[in-house]
């Protein structure tokens, strides 16, 4: 899941104006789903349009054991995704996924093709894609496999959306908020490092500010929500000395007062450049905004 210059400017705008951000990644994850479904839908009327017959072998052959599909789709195409495989495989090399994806195809279609059989089920359900003068209409089976997987790649774009857009905001943020508050660009240090690697949790950060007798203060931004206190811990884990959220719960907060970590909310404050200078001030950090 990407995010283009404007999404993360627009993202940036909204959290530094003390409002929600999430409609800039619920836009980007539906955009990206349409499209795959287009994508999806257009493969099938090809398919017919070209006299192969749309069945759940022809699904088979074509969206998992194609020689086109990537060992990523060919699991999304039967119903499962990257990290549930690696959750249950411990590995998600391309033999495992390729291996996961026909066991679940075909343990898909026998489920699928005993609930077409059972002569307790009276629901009908069909799919009619049509495109120019070419129609596939899909049978109960194959319906449900396609909805099937069409729900696991709305999941699995999602979920990889709240985890990019972090990665994509956290420099963007900072540099704003440093260039409101007018931080001269020689207290300012952007480059990856790790203050110990032999530490596992001591992830790279991406920011750093410098005070005037040349201390560094690590940066950390987390657009958690409130009800996700353990990101909290994992900052104090990282020893990190500004830590800027879209939101913190009353937990989080005391803890991080009591580790002696500054922090800034910017949800709902309609102070925030104020009050991002006067952590400035207490770490003796230049810079030159007035109000």
């Amino acid at each position: 899941m990407t995010f283009g210059e404007e999404a993360v400017k627009s993202a940036v705008s909204k959290l530094l104006s003390g409002n929600d951000y999430r409609d800039e990644v619920i836009n980007a994850v539906n955009a990206e789903f349409f499209d795959f479904t287009l994508k999806f839908f257009h493969e099938i009327v090809d398919a017919k349009f070209y006299g192969h017959d749309i069945n759940l072998e022809w699904y088979r052959e074509h969206f998992i054991d194609g020689d086109n599909v990537s060992p990523e789709d060919a699991v999304i195409y039967a119903g499962l995704n990257r990290k549930t495989i690696t959750n249950m495989y411990g590995s998600s090399s391309r033999e495992i996924m390729i291996d996961a994806a026909r066991n679940n195809f075909a343990y898909l279609r026998d489920m699928l093709d005993e609930l077409e059989n059972d002569s307790q089920n009276d629901l009908a359900v069909t799919i009619s894609i049509s495109r120019n003068d070419v129609t596939v209409r899909l049978s109960l089976t194959e319906s449900l496999l396609v909805i099937n997987a069409l729900a696991t790649k709305k999941l699995q774009i999602r979920g990889g959306a709240w985890s990019a857009i972090g990665k994509r905001v956290e420099k963007p943020l900072v540099d704003e908020l440093c260039r409101r508050a007018r931080v001269p660009e020689e207290f300012i240090d952007r480059e990856n490092f790790r203050r110990d690697r032999n530490l596992p949790y001591d992830r790279e950060t991406d920011y750093r500010l410098k005070s005037i007798s040349g201390k560094t203060y690590r940066v950390e931004v987390k657009l958690m929500g409130r009800g996700n206190p353990e990101s909290a811990d994992m900052t104090i884990a990282r020893d990190t000395d500004i830590f800027i959220a879209d939101t913190l719960s009353e937990q989080s907060q005391s803890q991080l007062k009591e580790r002696g970590t500054e922090y800034l909310t910017l949800r709902g404050n309609s102070r925030i450049i104020p009050d991002f200078v006067k952590i400035l001030d207490r770490l003796n950090i230049p810079y030159t905004f007035t109000a």
